[in-house]
């Protein structure tokens, strides 16, 4: 009887501290948001996300411009029909108001509709013959440049994120999962602490 309680005891010593141990890994991922100071050792530390952010930053644009949105699919996806009248449209009406806005109040309101319209509708069809294959018009060191600043982006916003923000979605997305990782962690501790108790009392015997 003593032999059992001896090993339960160990037992759940050792799921605490592993149950423990994890729990605390997991908050050290994103926490202290800023670097700590130990005021005795001099040592500092911070959480391993907050620490990294600009090399996950960096790491994270590499990936989404070269593997998720390239140059080549921004270029394929202007090509599309729906996006490309669109696209079209917005520049003829956006040209339109401008030359009517620009051009000189002397000039009679039929010839200034007139020149606006024919500016409009020659943008138009220039902007729809671009865009009829952007990938053949794009030079290899412009799509580059629509790479690089896919880049740019994705790291600003990785960079702009707020640490407690984010901690806050990862918990929400991973509860279950960081829940079974905590478990885990008290599931072999446990195992642990019985294999120490035999171990233990095989020494004594």
């Amino acid at each position: 009887m003593k032999t059992a309680i001896y090993f339960l005891f160990i037992g759940f010593v050792g799921a605490g501290i592993g149950w423990v141990t994890n729990v605390v890994a997991i908050r050290l991922l994103f926490r202290p948001y800023r670097p700590y100071r130990l005021p005795l050792f001099g040592w500092s530390f911070q959480g391993l996300i907050p620490k990294r952010q600009k090399d996950i930053a960096a790491a994270l644009g590499i990936v989404v411009s070269s593997q998720l949105i390239t140059g080549e699919d921004v270029a394929q996806s202007l090509g599309r029909e729906d996006i490309k009248e669109k696209i079209a449209w917005k520049v003829r009406y956006h040209v339109q108001e401008r030359v009517l806005h620009r051009l000189p109040f002397m000039i009679p309101q039929p010839i200034q509709e007139a020149l606006a319209e024919y500016a409009g509708k020659t943008l138009y069809q220039e902007v729809i013959s671009f865009l009829e294959n952007p990938q053949a018009i794009l030079r290899d060191n412009e799509l580059e440049d629509i790479k690089a600043e896919i880049r740019k982006i994705v790291e600003d916003k990785i960079l702009s994120f707020d640490m407690k923000r984010l901690e806050e979605i990862t918990y929400t997305l991973a509860r279950t999962e960081l829940k079974h990782i905590e478990l885990l962690g008290g599931i072999l501790g446990f195992l642990i602490g019985i294999i120490q108790a035999l171990v233990t009392l095989y020494i004594i015997i």
